[in-house]
């Protein structure tokens, strides 16, 4: 363990006046969730039906479930890399995932093989906003809608994005955010639920009834932990946790079982003014990208996006290596991401047959991601493109044997 300045790959912290004016409140201000945190969601981004439960795992189960009731349709289909959550709700859900392989420079479908995925048995395809970075969402309405398969927008990385002048979450059948710890903003943990479906919204409110109430222990444990996490996040302090292991920061973990509650008064009314914060940290965020888009040599991406991470796909294997190597002497918050493919989930693997995805793999192999958090300084951001920019100077040759190398994905579009 060294003491030294640490930055965490994402950064955000509850301030301490908000966690103890929400405990203070959360006693007499009971059935806030229901009657005025849902309903102003709903408000804000036009939808009819809102519901906040415990996790974005949990909030995308609720709504498989929920389609599950309006069809008997088994499969839903994800994109063969992205987050281990997609697969762990789906499973949870009693379903059957399909990963459909990436294009390249994108984290979005490879759509060629996504039309002729799509049959009878499809129940749904998720649209997902990895890192912020918006896909093609209306694509995916055009061929799903008339062939009766539900379109499922995950904004769980790109909470109050934005994207050709919609809400991300917003426009497909149903859609659901995160508010847990790395997200955009958070209240511990938790996720939200919209759509202006009514009939997905009954059976969303039919299957989520019997969900249990988060206990006042669970409350408790919230608040210290983000109390934790408000001391230790800052970059003075971060070379603390991220130097116990036991903690496992950072690590992706399949969890084949987890709970699902409903959100507590106390985590809703620690988000209350979400708006006008989203707003701040997300100027930040966007402003960081910009600085990777423009000095990163190679680099392309949409511009005005308030990435959650900043992705950079070097060279191969190993110059990611070489810079995560690196990365742990200048403890700049540059990190990894999911190891492996859906397909290569130790716990899913024998599912798909032996099908090979080669762009979700090599993106699994190569990616790295930058923080792009308040917590980044100006000199911050020079040695992380100085880093970067090294890598792909120093490549070796069968790193970049391919000349079509993508620095950063950027969703494809039509």
């Amino acid at each position: 363990m060294k003491i030294r300045r640490t930055l965490p790959p994402v950064g955000y912290r509850v301030p301490l006046g908000d966690l103890m004016s929400s405990a203070a409140r959360a006693g007499i201000a009971r059935g806030h969730r229901e009657s005025v945190f849902e309903p102003g969601i709903a408000r804000h981004f036009g939808m009819k039906h809102a519901r906040a439960v415990s996790s974005g795992k949990t909030a995308l189960t609720v709504i498989l479930r929920a389609l599950r009731r309006l069809s008997r349709r088994t499969k839903v289909i994800i994109p063969a890399y992205t987050c281990y959550s997609l697969p762990s709700a789906i499973v949870k859900a009693g379903l059957e995932v399909v990963p459909c392989d990436i294009a390249r420079g994108s984290f979005d479908y490879d759509y060629d093989q996504l039309t002729r995925a799509l049959g009878p048995d499809v129940l749904c395809v998720l649209s997902v906003h990895l890192f912020g970075v918006p896909s093609d969402t209306q694509r995916l309405n055009a061929l799903c809608r008339g062939a009766g398969i539900y379109v499922v927008e995950d904004a769980a990385q790109a909470f109050g994005g934005v994207s050709q002048g919609h809400l991300l979450g917003t426009q497909a059948d149903v859609g659901f955010f995160s508010l847990g710890r790395g997200k955009n903003i958070t209240c511990g943990s938790g996720g939200i639920v919209i759509t202006s479906s009514d009939e997905i919204g009954a059976a969303i409110a039919e299957g989520s009834s019997d969900l249990s109430s988060t206990a006042p222990m669970q409350d408790a444990s919230t608040f210290v932990t983000l109390t934790l996490l408000g001391s230790f996040i800052s970059p003075s302090l971060y070379w603390f946790p991220a130097g116990l292991p036991f903690l496992k920061l950072g690590e992706t973990i399949f969890h084949e079982q987890f709970p699902m509650r409903t959100m507590s008064d106390f985590q809703a009314l620690l988000v209350r003014d979400w708006p006008a914060r989203l707003a701040e940290l997300d100027a930040v965020r966007t402003r960081n990208a910009a600085f990777y888009l423009s000095q990163i040599r190679g680099a392309s991406g949409q511009q005005n996006v308030p990435y959650l991470r900043f992705p950079v796909v070097l060279p191969g294997r190993s110059a990611r290596d070489k810079v995560l190597v690196e990365q742990d002497g200048a403890a700049l918050g540059v990190s990894g991401m999911y190891p492996d493919t859906v397909a290569g989930i130790a716990q899913l693997r024998g599912r798909f047959d032996g099908r090979r995805f080669p762009e979700a793999e090599r993106v699994a192999a190569s990616l790295i991601t930058l923080p792009t958090h308040p917590f980044v300084s100006e000199i911050d951001r020079t040695r992380i493109v100085a880093l970067v920019n090294d890598a792909f100077a120093h490549a070796s040759t069968a790193d970049v044997s391919a000349t079509d190398v993508v620095r950063h994905p950027a969703a494809a579009q039509p």
